[in-house]
Parts: C-alpha cells; structure tokens; sequence
C-alpha cells in the first residue's frame, strides 16, 4: 500500500472528511448497499411466516455472515492484487448471480438448501463493494481528515442498510409485495456501481506486481504475528453484532408487546437517523481526542447499556414506541462511537496497511457471522431476553478491549 495521496485533501469537503475526488464513491456505496440489503430488515419475518423455524433462519442468515466476512478479509488483500475498481465489479456481478436463483427460484419454491447457496452469494456482493471501496478511502486520505473520512463512509453505508432501505423496503411491501420489492434492489445496485465506478474517475493504487497467494499469505502472518492485529479483529467483530442480531431477533420479540412489523422498521429507521449524526460526532472526536480513546470510553459502554434497555423497554412500558425509540437510539449513538475502529486499525500497522485493512474488513464480516450465530446458540436455552444479555456483555469487554490497540510511537491519535 503506498503513501496516502496529498493532493486531494484540499477545500472545505476535505476539511469536513469528505474530499470532493471521492464523493462518487460515497454516493454509490450509498445506492448498492440501499440495493443490496434491501431485505435485511424483514427477511427473518418474512420467512418466519412461511414456515420456517427460528434457527434455520439464524442458521441461514450465520452461513450468509461466514461468506460475508471471508470475502471482506479478502478486499483488504486483493486490492493490491486485482485492483480495487476490478473488485468493485466483481461484486456487483455476483450480485446479481445471487440474486436471479434467490429470487425467481429459491424463494418461490421454499428450496432451503438453493436459499442458502444463492442468498450466500447474494451476500458477498455487498462488502465486498463497500470495504473495497474503504481500502480506496485509507490509500487516498491523510491522517488528519482519516477519522471524519471513514466516519462518512459509515454513513453512506448506514444510511443505505438501515435508513433508506428499512423505510423504502416498508413503503413497497404493502404495495407491491416482497418479490417485487426485492427485485428493485436491482435498480440502486446498478445506480450504486455506475456512480462509484463510472462517475467517480479517481484512480486507487493498484501493486500489479504481487501475486494473489503471496498477498493471502501475507493477510494470514499478520494475524499470526500480530497479537494487536488479532485484538483488533475481535472487537470490530463485536462492534456490529447488536445490528445483524437485532434485525432477527425484535421482528419475533416485539409482536409479543403489540407492535407491528412496521412499527418496528419505521422505529429502526429513525434511530439510524441518529446514527448519521453519531458518526460524524465520534469521528470529529475521534480526530480531536484520539480514535482509540473514543472507542474506549463511548463504543461498548453505550452499546452494552442499550441492548439491555431495548430487552426491558417493553417489558415496563409495554407497546410504547417511544421507550423503543429511546433505548434503539442508544444503541445508534454507541454504534457510531465505534467508527474511528476504521481509522486506527490500518493505523496499528503503518508499514503494511493492506493487511491491516484486511483484518479491519475481517472484522466487519465476522460481524455478520457473529450476530445471527449468537442468536442460534442462545435464543433456544436462554430467549430473547438472555440473548440480549449476552450481546450487552459482549459489547461492554469491546471497550476493555480496546484498551491496549495503542498505536506506534510515531501514531497521531491514540
């Protein structure tokens, strides 16, 4: 990985973290993950009412996270080999490879084992666009805009997944059904990909002369040598399991209150709202304070405390969506207390960036993985509640873990 550009980071976009070259790119990650997690949630609702046990659907959705973080520790290793933009286009033709079967094939026929197979591959699309696309954002941006860079990619990627998707997805359901509204998923993936591939003319670093399996082999020493890296890898895992958990488990756990399944996607739309605002926050407090100390004092400790309020908001205050919408918006600001993760785990390892980005993605992916896994381990012996119970104790050893990522001693922001 070769030294951040300079030349970019100028005018009052650069200042604020969002440098004018590579606003494309933020607007197209925006469109394909709108497109791309169209369905992520309703889909546990969705196939709850067509027969399907709690656990195939968490079992499902964990092979689906397995996929997801394989393929977002590989976009931190094959930049530098097959080129970022390459990669970018890889992932949108495998989305749509998933997508036709998952849709046209699997769905109508209750085929479980083609759902998992196709709406696997469906899966990979999206990291793989985005966190090839956040490798793009740490080659090319300085240090001193890094945190509020990254802080803007959360937000384009939160703002697809959670805001616009959740509240598009609810509109088009009732109106023209769950097929249809997956197959306008189509519409902003190919909108996503010409922005960001078409639109957006910057050009990343590309090493052509690395060969694929020395830069895997390289991604797996680090880990290996790296105790830091390995640290890094666990709570950035953490990091997003309140997300892909709570997509499964509030659809089956808040009907028994009174709410409605949309009540629960417009409620889980608005707190991301907030999460626009928390990103942005943290990652200016993360670039005045130090990234590290940020996720220290704000990440877990927020996300802990809110997985338990949104467990208990509705056993004391029964059908209010207003005690919901405080305690989920807890858990918003706490998630976007997590953001400068991405500024100073590439941070932790100056020398060797792409690998370092590699165990940042890895992280994210595993996410994916970590969130439904727990639900099908716990959900059955323990219920929601204890399901809850645990995610909050997971999330408050996230900021103990933190503690020791401290950076070089030539590092900027500890």
């Amino acid at each position: 990985m070769t030294e951040q550009s300079v030349f970019i980071q100028q005018g009052i976009w650069a200042r604020l973290g969002l440098p004018r070259e590579l606003s494309w790119g933020f607007i197209g990650v925006f469109l394909f993950i709108t497109g791309a997690t169209i369905e992520q949630s309703w889909l546990a609702s969705m196939l709850q009412s067509r027969g399907f046990a709690e656990v195939e659907i968490s079992l499902m959705l964990s092979v689906f996270g397995l996929c997801v973080a394989a393929v977002s520790w590989f976009s931190g290793i094959g930049a530098g080999v097959l080129g970022l933009r390459r990669l970018m286009w890889i992932a949108t033709l495998c989305y749509f490879a998933g997508s036709v079967p998952f849709i046209f094939v699997a769905l109508p026929m209750n085929n479980y084992p083609m759902m998992i197979v196709s709406y696997a591959l469906r899966g990979v699309a999206y990291p793989l666009f985005a966190y090839s696309f956040l490798v793009w954002i740490n080659q090319r941006c300085e240090a001193r805009i890094l945190g509020r860079a990254v802080s803007w990619f959360w937000i384009a990627f939160g703002v697809g997944m959670t805001i616009v998707g959740p509240w598009f997805s609810g509109w088009m359901l009732s109106r023209v059904g769950e097929s249809n509204t997956l197959l306008s998923g189509f519409l902003f993936v190919a909108l996503g990909a010409f922005c960001a591939l078409i639109l957006n003319r910057d050009e990343p670093v590309w090493a052509r002369n690395q060969k694929i399996s020395q830069a895997m082999g390289e991604g797996i020493m680090v880990l290996v040598r790296e105790p830091k890296m390995r640290l890094a890898v666990v709570v950035k895992t953490i990091n997003d399991i309140g997300k892909f958990s709570l997509v499964i488990l509030m659809p089956v756990y808040l009907p028994r209150f009174g709410f409605s399944i949309a009540e629960w996607l417009t409620i889980w739309g608005l707190v991301n709202v907030v999460n626009i605002f928390a990103n942005y926050l943290f990652g200016w407090l993360g670039d005045k304070i130090g990234w590290r100390m940020t996720v220290v004092w704000f990440s877990g400790t927020l996300c802990g405390l809110a997985s338990l309020a949104v467990c208990y908001a509705p056993v004391m205050f029964g059908h209010s969506p207003t005690a919901l919408f405080i305690a989920l918006t807890l858990y918003a600001v706490g998630l976007g207390a997590f953001g400068p993760l991405s500024a100073l785990i590439p941070s932790l390892l100056p020398e060797n960036k792409g690998a370092a980005i590699s165990c940042l993605n890895l992280g994210s992916g595993l996410s994916n993985f970590a969130g439904p896994f727990i639900v099908t381990l716990c959900v059955a012996p323990l219920g929601v509640e204890g399901t809850l119970w645990v995610i909050a104790l997971l999330y408050f050893a996230a900021s103990l873990l933190t503690v020791p990522l401290k950076l070089p001693d030539n590092g900027t922001k500890q």
